[in-house]
């Protein structure tokens, strides 16, 4: 059966109006510097360029995301980067994400980017655009899956299941990205990792502090429209279940399926189907 596609243009346009604040920052200030870009040299002041880089120059590491060459550029970002910032914003708060977004997740892949290809490539690499955070997140999914189901069983050969994430990262460097940020890319999902590994815990801001902040400014923070307060922050409405079965050989294979949260893992169907051995394995939350 098709799927409905009559309501699509409602529920995009319906996605877009829940959209977080700093999201909807994140990409109005994309949108608003390319066009200045187009009009002024605004992009070369601030791309992260090796060859421009010094202590006068500290901004690039903040701004170059921000930055995109063209159309294409700007609205494939656009896309790919709207609903896993929005996620991220959710779960863990507007003033936290703007935090860690300007903080770590932005300064630590473009210094490894600018030293690499320094002392090492020994080049003048320019890099923009908001596809670092695209990478950042996908590398953060990818370290959740394996903490909870480190490898899949596919046609009896053992995969890892981080692989998916990694081979759909591929497919987008060689053919969306043309290449262009493979090395701060990949600096880039190293911080995702350790970030959900928790080996950046120390530059994450205290939640203690974030709520003293919340709790003083709560008069002007409630008048800003789609502001994530740390009350009121969301977890993932959905997990995903492995129910384990059996193959004819008796070895241990998962099934994937969607659940929501807090629901009954299994069905009455399910239950009473013989190959489905108790209620499932959480694999992300």
């Amino acid at each position: 059966m098709l799927p409905n596609l009559e309501n699509v243009p409602e529920r995009i346009s319906s996605t877009i109006r829940r959209l977080p604040i700093l999201t909807r920052g994140v990409l109005g200030l994309s949108v608003v510097l390319f066009v200045l870009g187009r009009i002024s040299e605004s992009d070369a002041a601030l791309e992260l360029s090796d060859a421009n880089f010094g202590i006068t120059q500290l901004h690039r590491l903040n701004t170059y995301p921000f930055v995109h060459r063209g159309w294409i550029h700007l609205i494939i970002n656009l896309v790919l980067v709207t609903y896993p910032l929005s996620r991220f914003e959710k779960e863990k708060g507007t003033l936290h994400t703007l935090l860690m977004v300007v903080g770590p997740f932005s300064t630590f892949p473009a210094l490894g980017y600018l030293f690499f290809d320094r002392f090492v490539l020994g080049g003048e690499g320019r890099y923009s655009g908001l596809s670092v955070f695209l990478v950042m997140f996908a590398a953060m999914d990818a370290k959740r899956i394996a903490k909870q189901k480190p490898f899949y069983w596919v046609a009896g050969y053992r995969i890892p299941s981080w692989t998916p994430v990694f081979g759909v990262w591929l497919f987008l460097e060689l053919f969306v990205f043309a290449g262009a940020g493979w090395l701060i890319h990949i600096f880039a999902m190293a911080v995702g990792w350790a970030y959900v590994s928790e080996y950046l815990k120390l530059l994450e801001p205290p939640e203690k502090v974030l709520k003293f902040v919340e709790t003083k400014g709560r008069f002007l923070l409630s008048k800003i429209p789609f502001y994530i307060a740390l009350e009121s922050r969301d977890s993932p409405g959905y997990t995903l279940v492995l129910p384990t079965f059996q193959d004819e050989r008796g070895i241990d294979m998962p099934s994937l399926r969607m659940n929501p949260r807090n629901s009954p893992s299994t069905s009455a169907a399910g239950s009473s189907n013989g190959n489905f051995g108790g209620v499932g394995r959480t694999l992300s939350s």
